[in-house]
């Protein structure tokens, strides 16, 4: 398998409302635009007692989450040689999480947002110091933008 599979349990299904595969379409969008379009990753939307589950097992942190990463190798960023052809992990999120924190009307985006956060993390990159947060953040941005739909432009009469 190449790009993104994805997973959409019954209960964060409700409360999309649009089509989830459009998260798995700007991850493998992510993918092509770092030149692994060879990797895959799977992406699983789900809500807080699962997202929590899997924080306690495997964070021993008892609580919800909005996104979980479970890489498969241990790399050094996204041009690490050995991420090409490879399957590169789990994204999870909480959509419940998500929309508790963005509302409605932005949670497309801020599910983007979470997506792309996970897969700087299968990447290696993290957030608990200035420097690397700065990195990751930087590449985020980036992958958001390469994966971001073109907007219409207006005809002229």
């Amino acid at each position: 398998m190449t790009g993104a599979a994805l997973v959409v349990r019954p209960d964060a299904r409700r409360l999309l409302g649009f089509p989830a595969s459009t998260l798995a379409t700007r991850l493998r969008a992510a993918l092509r635009s770092l030149d692994r379009s060879r990797s895959s990753v799977t992406l699983l939307l789900t809500c807080d007692a699962e997202i929590r589950a899997l924080n306690r097992a495997y964070r021993k942190l008892d609580r919800a989450t909005d996104v979980l990463s479970f890489h498969q190798h241990d790399l050094g960023g996204e041009a690490d040689p050995q991420s090409d052809g490879v399957f590169l992990g789990d994204i999870v999120i909480s959509v419940e999480t998500a929309l508790r924190r963005s509302g409605r009307g932005r949670l497309p985006g801020e599910l983007a947002r979470l997506a792309m956060h996970g897969l700087c993390h299968l990447f290696g990159h993290d957030h608990h110091r200035s420097g690397p947060a700065k990195r990751m953040r930087k590449l985020e941005q980036k992958l958001l933008r390469a994966t971001r739909a073109p907007r219409a432009r207006p005809t002229r009469p």
